[in-house]
């Protein structure tokens, strides 16, 4: 009687023992699952033939996620109920015991995945469109606070204005890369999909797209001599611009980078290093015999996936 009467008066205790009753009874109603409400489940979740308008209904799921970041966690179920898919062609396959039965597999699990990518590749495109306001900002809108500063001279460098709206701004990237943080790791057929690295390849993609149009148009020089005017300043004028900009993208894709968890400068150093080898690879294809065409670089990046199947267990497991 006494144990139940300390029972009671810990709330501690209490809460740990209506987890447990709530856990006992879902391994019960577990347990009562019969084949029958499986294939009843089955039936109803299957959504292969939806697979060909998916696409049509793309464009109205950016719309959602430009509104409401968090509707992420509820394409999860629409891509799960997508996996049903792969019963339909691998379901003769497998009864045959067909040698193919993996590379079907992996085959529509990588449709499944470039889907996935397809829909979640809004989320970097509008990351960088606000990191653009970021980049104005910090380098038009507000002047770099010096390590000491006089106590009357602090309300001049507060620029509560300016930070406010960077604050604003900064809120609003942190808002969408938890959208896509929020979907846990899914299984999309055989393959594992990790959204933290659907965000990285996202945003490293669209890194490159921006500073590869950076040196696009900024190493612009004019080659024809201008009477009266410094030869020189046709090649530093155009080599300040692009240091400038640059720069610019750099500082605040640092400024940005514990906002979407990732190394920001690391990958910016990754990128841009890539960058410049790939364009120096190609133009040295004027000077060889042996021409290393664009797609068969060996600094392009795709995706890939190693597949492993267990004959014994019959699963399929993934790494990548």
């Amino acid at each position: 009687m006494l144990l139940l009467e300390v029972i009671d008066a810990s709330a501690n205790v209490k809460e740990f023992l209506t987890l447990a009753k709530e856990n006992l009874k879902d391994m019960i109603r577990t347990v009562n699952i019969t084949d029958q409400t499986l294939d009843d489940l089955n039936t109803l979740s299957d959504f292969s033939y939806a697979w060909e308008i998916m696409h049509e209904f793309v464009p109205d799921m950016h719309e959602r996620i430009r509104n409401d970041p968090t509707a992420v966690k509820l394409l999860r179920a629409a891509f799960l109920k997508l996996t049903s898919m792969l019963d339909v062609p691998l379901v003769r396959i497998t009864e045959a015991k067909s040698p193919d039965t993996l590379s079907v597999a992996e085959y529509y699990s990588g449709e499944l995945v470039a889907f996935l990518r397809m829909v979640m590749e809004v989320i970097p495109i509008i990351v960088f469109s606000i990191l653009k306001d970021v980049i104005t900002l910090q380098a038009k809108g507000m002047t770099a606070v010096p390590v000491r500063i006089e106590l009357i001279a602090l309300k001049d460098y507060a620029q509560l204005e300016q930070r406010a709206v960077l604050a604003k701004r900064t809120h609003e990237i942190g808002i969408f890369t938890e959208g896509i943080l929020a979907m846990e790791k899914t299984l999309l057929g055989v393959i594992q999909v990790d959204p933290r690295q659907i965000l990285k390849d996202g945003i490293s993609k669209h890194l490159v797209d921006q500073i590869s149009r950076a040196l696009h148009l900024c190493l612009a020089f004019d080659t024809k001599p201008v009477r009266g005017k410094d030869p020189k300043s046709a090649v530093e004028g155009p080599l300040v611009l692009l240091r400038d900009t640059l720069d610019g993208f750099r500082k605040s894709f640092e400024y940005v980078q514990d906002y979407i968890s990732m190394y920001g400068l690391k990958m910016w150093q990754e990128q841009f290093t890539r960058i410049v080898a790939f364009n120096t690879e190609q133009e040295c294809n004027r000077f060889t015999r042996r021409k290393i065409l664009p797609e068969s670089s060996q600094y392009q990046d795709t995706y890939s996936f190693t597949i492993v199947y267990s004959s014994t267990s019959r699963r399929f497991f993934t790494t990548r």
